[in-house]
This record gives structure tokens, sequence and C-alpha cells, in this order.
């Protein structure tokens, strides 16, 4: 981002005055932790839990297609053309390389931009593919079996790409085996070098505790030692382009316990397979994981019902993703449930982008959305402890990034003046011309947030951004491109936009 110092001095006072403008709109359906809604029909309400921002065509897909179609239609993303992640692909070749010349691509790559570029990818990948499901429940189980990008650049691209991207929306179990087998996720826990001299708990405990169990799921300190004996051996060869191996020399060959059940001497890499198939299968992993994609997908008070009838589907359809979120999607605790969540910083921030898609142009890789993203504390691929991102609200909300996320969403606008050289917005091509400034606050309101605002929300934005304009006199474009940058910006400050 280049920014003159007199467009910085600009850039300062028109931020204190669109936040000073922002927050005096006394939004009538914004609650301390909730936005009650916005006339949110059910149709826009599953928009804004499978996707990553409502677009226009998103609107005429789920009305062609009916909400039950249209989730089935999401639910099978390899069935839907994704035109713009192949362009991707085209340019940025390292996502699908081949691991060995993967490696190479970054063992040259000296200005260390493959990493910049793969954060970017999964920036652009949330905002402009057409398979946004798949996208939501890749950041999901991206956090759930996190490892942070650190030094491990080339080992996090092929775990995303064959763990996380690949078993999504298959079976628990089969993504489950794919990261305790991933190059990274070994590294990261230090199960490369766990051996029966000095096994590693690292592993052991975060797979029964972040992994599958839970917290409370009923293994014992003991159970996490036998774990680990369990685990050792699985390492990386020593030549670490091929991944993952089985060390029997390392391996911990005697007898051991592991929630109640005895493992016989004398065994190899059975052991660590047996352990992971009672995770999988275990109906304490069943309830877990239930919870946290209730807690994702509808609240962050999960509805104990969905929970436990989650909990029989996970277990009645061997782990099955794609059914588990069917069920999910289709509940009636779902559809109740519009306005209960709280956009994490990625996910406000690809929505912005989404939302003014049709008239913005923006270079890859720009560097002024990585520098708000860690601003706002989620910066992707780059959450330290093996927990992941926080899903609830009350890790988001407070005064430094509330004051953050309303820079973003008052400066993001600005882009039309030419503010970010890297980005520029086009008006005419998102929000139409109107003939009067209370037209064009509606026109706003359905391109920024896919529907009318209330009477008194609309009467309190017209008084922040015209006071003394009457909202039924004539405006021409001049006047309209004047008053867009901050009513957009209201409007993506405001609770209808910040939570979904």
């Amino acid at each position: 981002m280049n920014v003159s110092r007199r467009n910085f001095l600009k850039m300062s006072g028109m931020t204190a005055l669109g936040l000073s403008v922002g927050t005096a709109v006394s939004w009538s359906g914004a609650r301390l932790v909730q936005a009650a809604g916005i006339s949110t029909s059910p149709e826009l309400h599953v928009l804004n839990r499978l996707t990553w921002g409502i677009r226009p065509e998103d609107i005429a897909a789920i009305q062609q297609m009916g909400i039950e179609g249209y989730i089935d239609w999401q639910l099978n993303p390899e069935t839907i053309p994704d035109p713009f992640i192949d362009e991707l692909f085209n340019r940025e070749t390292f996502i699908a390389m081949e691991t060995s010349d993967l490696f190479r691509e970054i063992d040259a790559d000296v200005g260390f931009t493959i990493e910049s570029r793969f954060m970017w990818a999964r920036v652009y990948r949330a905002a402009y593919s057409d398979r946004q499901l798949h996208e939501v429940l890749v950041e999901f189980w991206t956090d759930h079996f996190n490892v942070p990008l650190g030094d491990l650049v080339g080992e996090k691209i092929i775990d995303d790409r064959e763990v996380v991207r690949k078993h999504a929306l298959g079976k628990f179990r089969d993504l489950l085996f794919a990261s305790a087998q991933s190059p990274a996720m070994l590294y990261y826990l230090n199960q490369d070098s766990s051996n029966k001299e000095h096994p590693n708990e690292n592993y052991a405990r975060e797979v029964m505790e972040l992994h599958t169990l839970g917290v409370n799921g009923g293994y014992t300190e003991d159970d996490i030692k036998a774990v680990a004996r369990a685990l050792t051996g699985w390492t990386v060869r020593e030549n670490w382009y091929d991944g993952f191996f089985f060390d029997m020399v390392m391996h911990d060959t005697d007898e051991k316990t592991i929630l109640g059940v005895t493992f016989p001497a004398g065994r190899g890499i059975e052991d660590g397979l047996q352990v992971l198939d009672m995770l999988a299968t275990h109906p304490s992993t069943a309830h877990f994981v239930s919870m946290k994609l209730v807690r994702r997908f509808v609240s962050d008070s999960p509805p104990q019902t969905l929970i436990d009838s989650t909990t029989a589907v996970f277990l009645g359809t061997d782990g099955d993703i794609r059914r588990v979120m069917r069920h999910i999607l289709t509940s009636p605790e779902f559809m109740d449930s519009a306005g209960q969540k709280f956009r994490r910083p990625l996910d406000l921030m690809v929505s912005m982008l989404r939302a003014l898609r049709p008239g913005l142009t923006i270079e890859a890789g720009i560097p002024w959305l990585f520098w708000e993203l860690e601003g706002m504390g989620q910066l992707p691929f780059y959450w330290s402890p093996p927990n992941g991102y926080p899903d609830a609200a009350g890790a988001w909300i407070n005064t430094n990034a509330l004051l953050n996320r309303w820079n973003l969403a008052m400066l993001m606008p600005l882009t039309a003046e030419g503010w970010v050289e890297e980005m520029s917005l086009e008006w005419d091509s998102l929000i139409p011309q109107t003939e009067t400034i209370g037209e064009l606050v509606d026109a706003a309101a359905v391109a920024i947030l896919g529907g009318a605002l209330n009477d008194a929300d609309r009467t309190a934005v017209l008084t922040s951004i015209a006071d003394d304009t009457d909202p039924y006199e004539t405006i021409d474009h001049d006047t309209r491109n004047y008053y867009l940058p901050t009513l957009v910006g209201v409007l993506m400050s405001s609770p209808y936009f910040q939570w979904h």
C-alpha cells in the first residue's frame, strides 16, 4: 500500500470522522452481543452461513434451487464449476506442485514470496470460489487440526491440500488419519522424534483433547502416556519430500492399555492404527465434533437438542461429514439462528471483498489486507497454539478489535478514491444511480447487506450521512459518489454486516 503523507493525514481524519458517524447510528436491531436481523429471509440466513458473504449470484441461485436444493448443491462441490479458482491454479502453480518440486521452489524463494502467495490464495479462494460451503468448512477444519505456517511453509501447503481440502466433506476417520500422517502435524507437535526411549506426549494429548474426544471425553493422563507409546515410530522419512514413514526401530512394542483396551505386545504400526480407529469411532468424538460444528454454523451457545441429534447422525453414518452437515443445515435450530454469529476478522474482510466485488479490482497479495488482518488478530495460518483461532464472539469483541473492524469498514470503500494503489472500486458497477439520497441508501443496503434496512435504521443512516439533506431531494452522479464511501462504510460497520 502506497499512501502519501497528505493522503495519510486525510485518511486519519476521515477514519475518525467515519467512526464517529458509524458509532453515532443508534441501530435499532443491535444488542450488546447479537444483531437482531435485517428482515432476514430464510434464504438470506442460509446464504449468510454457507458463504463467505452474500452476492447477487448467490441470491439468484438459492431462489432458483430452493433452500434444500442450494444446500445439496453446495454439499457436492465436486459438481460445481470453479473458473476463478482454475485461473488461480494457472497463476499460482505451486499450489498443485508435486512435493519435491514444491520444496525446490521454496528453497529457491529467497524473498519468501510463496508464503505470502499462499496466504493470498486462502483469501482469494474464500472470496472468489463458487464452492463456498467447501471453503467455509476448509476454514473450520484448518482450525480443528491447526498447524501454524511458521517454518513449515511447504508442509503446510501440502497439509492444506492433502488433508483439509481433500477430506473436508468426506469421512471424519479419513480426515483424522490423513492429519496423523501429515508431516506438518508430525513436525509441529514433535511426533516425528517420538521414540520408545522418550515418547513425546504432545500429539497424543492434542489428538484426544482437540481432534477427537474433547477435554471431557473420558481419557486419563495414563491414556495420554499410552497413546504416546502406541504412536512411537510415526515419523517422517529422512528424505522428507517423501512424507510419512513408520520406523519400527523407534516403536515401543510392549503391551499397552488405552481407554480400557489392551494392546498386545510385539506389534508395530498396528498400535497407532488401532488408536486412531478407536478415537475416530468413539461416542465422545462424535459428540465433541458435532458440538463444534453446531457452534460454528448455528450459535456460540449451541442448542443441546441439535448437538444430540447431530451426534446420532455422526455415529449412524460412520462420521460422514457431508451427511452430518446436511442434518445441521436443514434443522429447525439452524433456521432459527439468524444473527447469532459474529464474523471473525477473516470472515469479515472476505465478506467485504465479496460485497464490493462487482466494482472491485484488486492485485494479488496486496500487503495492506494482511496488515489489517494481523491488526484484527486473524492472519491466515498464523495461530500458534494447537487449538486454532477462537470461534466464539467473546474472543473478538473488545475495544481495540472493534476499532480495527470499524477502521477497515470505513477505509475499504475509499479505494474508490484511489487511496490504495493496488485496489480500485468503481461505484457504477456496484450500486446503480438513484434519483434521491433515500433511494441511494436503499440501493446500497441491497448491494451490501442483501436486503432492506428497517425503517428506524434507514432513518438513522440517512441522518448520519446527510443530516441537512432532504431524503427526497434529487441528487446527481457526483453527489451520489460523494455520499457512497461513508454510506457503504457505515453499512459494513453495522451490526447487520458484522453479525450473521
